[in-house]
């Protein structure tokens, strides 16, 4: 995972290094959302889905196998996913993952804020250099 940050170690930089660190927990989530869309018919396993993310976004959002199962886990929970067992060629049944109902209007609503508030966040920051310049 790879992010802009400010070369000095003081409190600033531990600031915005635990501000990107919340900001990429949340694009995560929103990425393997969209990555369980993707293979919504046929589902796709824990292990595929880290694989399909990195090499979706070259490696910018990334994560260790346990923060994926951990996601995948919250979303079992609340329901935004669900995984039916298949039997695997190369070991044991594997759990394939799709959205739930819940989790495709959840993705959907999550996306277009998402889009929504960097919109905003894009038109105000520009419009504040602009007036700096």
């Amino acid at each position: 995972m790879r992010y802009y940050a400010l070369t000095e170690t003081d409190e600033i930089t531990q600031w915005v290094t635990k501000e990107i660190i919340n900001l990429l927990n949340n694009a995560n989530r929103l990425a393997l959302l969209a990555i369980i869309k993707k293979y919504q018919d046929e589902g796709i396993y824990g292990y595929l889905i880290g694989e399909k993310l990195i090499e979706a976004t070259q490696g910018e959002l990334d994560g260790t196998k346990a923060t994926f199962y951990a996601i995948l886990r919250r979303f079992e929970k609340e329901q935004m996913v669900e995984h039916e067992l298949k039997v695997s060629s190369s070991g044991p049944a594997r759990k394939h993952y799709r959205l739930t109902q819940r989790g495709e209007r959840a993705y959907q609503a999550l996306w277009q804020n998402w889009i929504h508030y960097y919109g905003i966040l894009e038109d105000l920051i520009e419009n504040t250099e602009s007036e700096l310049k």
